[in-house]
């Protein structure tokens, strides 16, 4: 089984890399932003849009020009990249998945640049073509072949993501069992309420450094746009929001990573994060990260030779019993309910971690049936609701 894994590292480069960076930086957002002027332009036009093609040939035509010369200081594999992303771009637009390019401005940070081959490692060394050897902090092994290189600043610095490719050994499926599957419930109270009972709290990122995010921000709104005061207080809102995503990545890697090792199966529902997050929980849901998590999850699992399965989002989860199978009316603020059927007193995170694996389990049996419950009860609402 060949995969790709991204290796990140921090870079360590002297005054003149660090200016080479700068110039290979600039150099892809002006080609970036020519290139889409020029789509626009012509559109307009003839009603038809250059080809990915025509525009690396266009490229080439820049570079033999006097005022656009300059490009000839920069690689060419990393002129060519800004215009393939371009034109991806526009793919991944007309199949609605992304919104419309926009230009790339150098206020919005300095941005990246790609080397798609030529780069080599040696020990905490990485060798970029027409720059050189680059120092940076070697955390961890880098493991199978490299295939790209990106370099890009963020405000703590400057970093190197490697791409690589590894063949790794098909692992053997084994199917997932009662004993060996877990069943997780996601919410904003408790971040995870797994179906053995564990409560994973939620970390809430965000809201622990929220005062302070607030206090820098204002101080920003106060200064004078261009000033150097306000590029210094914008750094200092820009290195929060930083330690936020590193904080989020960091928790959310270690938790799919200690899930996929302790289980063969793994059951969670197909939540729709887009529309949760158009809601007034909008913040909350950000913050706790439920689609990366899922998307950890995927590949996690898929690497070890584990069972990652989504149950449907309309599954009643939490309104089910588990025990005895009312459905039962519930509203969003019954953290604990008493069943309608039995009067039990039941935990509702809990019983819907249960009735996530439990279903979950039914519909990867040979006999499982979608949208029926293993009691032959039809378990699917009318009408939409939130997250179990």
């Amino acid at each position: 089984m060949i995969v790709r894994k991204a290796f990140r590292f921090k870079l360590v480069p002297t005054p003149a890399q660090e200016q080479a960076f700068r110039q290979y930086a600039g150099a892809c957002r002006w080609v970036w932003n020519e290139m889409l002027r020029e789509r626009k332009e012509t559109y307009k036009a003839t009603g038809k849009s250059p080809s990915m093609y025509e525009q690396k040939r266009r490229l080439t035509e820049l570079k033999r020009q006097p005022e656009t010369a300059w490009l000839n200081g920069i690689h060419s594999q990393v002129l060519q990249e800004p215009v393939i992303n371009l034109h991806r771009a526009f793919v991944n637009f007309f199949e609605k998945r992304a919104k419309y390019p926009r230009f790339k401005s150098k206020r919005r940070g300095l941005g990246s640049f790609t080397f798609p081959q030529s780069v080599k490692v040696e020990g905490n060394r990485v060798w970029l073509p027409k720059i050189g050897w680059v120092r940076f902090r070697k955390s961890r092994e880098i493991e199978g072949t490299i295939k790209r290189a990106t370099i890009r600043h963020r405000v703590s610095g400057w970093y190197l993501s490697l791409l690589c490719e590894i063949d790794m050994p098909d692992p053997e499926p084994v199917a997932p069992t009662e004993e060996t599957t877990v069943g997780i419930d996601l919410g904003l109270h408790d971040f995870a309420v797994l179906s053995t009972g564990e409560r994973i709290p939620n970390p809430r990122h965000v809201r622990k450094l929220e005062r302070k995010l607030a206090h820098t921000q204002r101080a920003l709104s106060r200064k004078r746009k261009g000033s150097r005061r306000y590029e210094k207080q914008a750094r200092k809102v820009a290195r929060l929001h930083e330690r936020v995503a590193n904080a989020r990545a960091d928790f959310l890697h270690k938790l799919s990573a200690r899930l996929v090792a302790e289980n063969q199966g793994i059951m969670a529902e197909d939540l729709s994060v887009k529309g949760l997050a158009r809601t007034r929980l909008a913040k909350s849901v950000h913050d706790a990260g439920w689609g990366e998590f899922l998307r950890q999850l995927a590949y996690k699992a898929e690497w070890a030779g584990k069972v990652f399965h989504r149950i449907d989002r309309f599954f009643p989860s939490s309104k089910l019993h588990m025990a005895c199978g009312t459905l039962n009316t519930l509203s969003l603020s019954d953290r604990v309910f008493e069943c309608q059927g039995c009067g039990t007193l039941v935990d509702r995170d809990l019983n819907a971690a249960l009735n996530i694996k439990h279903r979950g389990l039914v519909e990867l049996s040979p006999v499982g049936q979608p949208g029926v419950d293993a009691r032959g009860l039809d378990v699917r609402p009318a009408t939409a609701g939130g997250p179990g």
